[in-house]
C-alpha cells in the first residue's frame, strides 16, 4: 500500500468521533480568527469540524478544515476546555524545515493516537504517496512536542510506507550505522 498505514489508521482515530451528536461548536470569531492566523484557504462559512479527540480529562482536541489540495487536506487543531468552547485555543505545532524548526498551523491529513497522547501527518508529494513526509508529535499537557520527522524527496515508485520509514528519518538526525 503506497500510503503510510500507521497515519492513516491514526486519521481514523481523530475522525471517528466526528459522527457523534456531540461535536463541539466553536463560536465564529474564534474560527475566523484562527482561520486567518494559519493562513487557511477554507472560507469560515465553509470550514468545519472534522473530528474530536481526548486531549486529557478537561480538554478536547478539536480538528477543524483549513486548506484542500490535489493529494492532500490540511486542518488546524484546537484545545477546547470542557463546556468552554469561547476558550478555545489554536494549537501551534514544530516542522523541520530547511534543517531547522519552524511554526506552523496547520497540518496535512493529521490523526491523533490517545493512548500514546501522540499527533501524526502525512503529507504526499503525490498521488501514488511514494514520497512526502511524515511527521509525529508528543502531547505535553499544554502542546504537541516534534518527536520525529521522516522525508523522502525523490518520487522514483518505491513506496514510502509506514513500516520502512526509519531509512527516510531526517529528525532527530540519526546515527551512521
Amino acid at each position: 500500500m503506497p500510503s503510510t498505514v500507521g497515519a492513516m489508521l491514526l486519521t481514523v482515530a481523530l475522525t471517528a468521533n466526528a459522527a457523534g451528536p456531540e461535536k463541539p461548536v466553536l463560536p465564529p470569531d474564534v474560527v475566523a480568527a484562527a482561520l486567518a492566523k494559519a493562513q487557511c484557504t477554507i472560507p469560515a462559512k465553509r470550514a468545519t469540524v472534522v473530528g474530536t479527540e481526548r486531549l486529557s480529562h478537561r480538554l478536547e482536541l478539536v480538528e477543524l478544515t483549513c486548506w484542500r489540495g490535489a493529494y492532500n487536506a490540511g486542518s488546524i487543531l484546537f484545545a477546547v476546555p470542557d463546556g468552554r468552547p469561547e476558550h478555545a485555543r489554536l494549537l501551534m505545532v514544530e516542522r523541520w524545515q530547511d534543517g531547522r524548526l519552524q511554526p506552523s498551523y496547520s497540518v496535512s491529513s493529521p490523526g491523533y493516537d490517545r493512548a500514546t497522547r501522540t499527533l501524526s501527518s502525512n503529507h504526499k508529494a503525490r498521488g501514488s504517496g511514494d514520497c512526502g513526509t511524515i511527521e509525529e508529535w508528543q502531547w505535553t499537557g499544554w502542546h504537541f512536542q516534534l518527536l520525529n520527522v521522516w522525508n523522502k524527496d525523490r518520487c522514483d515508485g518505491e513506496p514510502f510506507e509506514w513500516e520502512s520509514r526509519d531509512k527516510w528519518q531526517v529528525f532527530p538526525k540519526r546515527a551512521a550505522r
